[in-house]
């Protein structure tokens, strides 16, 4: 059983808190800021989305489909972060939370692009996030 889940579009205020985490990051490795581009560019989930699936091996396959399909569709995915590959020491900032995140560009019909986030995540991850 596959549950799609639509989350709220992300505020101004929340993508203006994300883009002083990002500056922050990019100081604390060392990395140039460049002033001269939005850094909201790098905001890569203004707008979301959560597939609940029932395993680890469910969700694989789905993250691969999207990978292959997404072109096709009109969302070629531009990112893929999988949290099921973290070492235990490494998954200790997610306090063992577990989820593959996919960005995907949509161009809208007057050329606007929108990069969107599909988390793809086991059942019960997603009653653990729940609750």
């Amino acid at each position: 059983v596959v549950q799609i889940v639509h989350g709220p579009v992300k505020t101004k205020t929340r993508m203006l808190e994300k883009v002083e985490v990002i500056k922050q990051e990019l100081v604390r490795r060392g990395e140039p800021i460049r002033e001269a581009l939005p850094l909201s560019g790098l905001i890569l989930d203004p707008v979301r989305a959560t597939v609940v699936l029932d395993s680890a091996q469910a969700v694989a396959a789905h993250t691969e489909w999207l990978v292959e399909n997404g072109p096709s569709l009109g969302l070629p995915v531009v990112r893929v972060k999988n949290k099921f590959g973290l070492a235990p020491e490494d998954s200790v900032e997610f306090d063992g939370y577990r989820d593959v995140m996919v960005c995907v560009l949509f161009t809208g019909e007057r050329g606007l692009r929108v990069i969107g986030e599909v988390q793809l995540q086991e059942r019960r991850m997603a009653a653990l996030k729940a609750g």
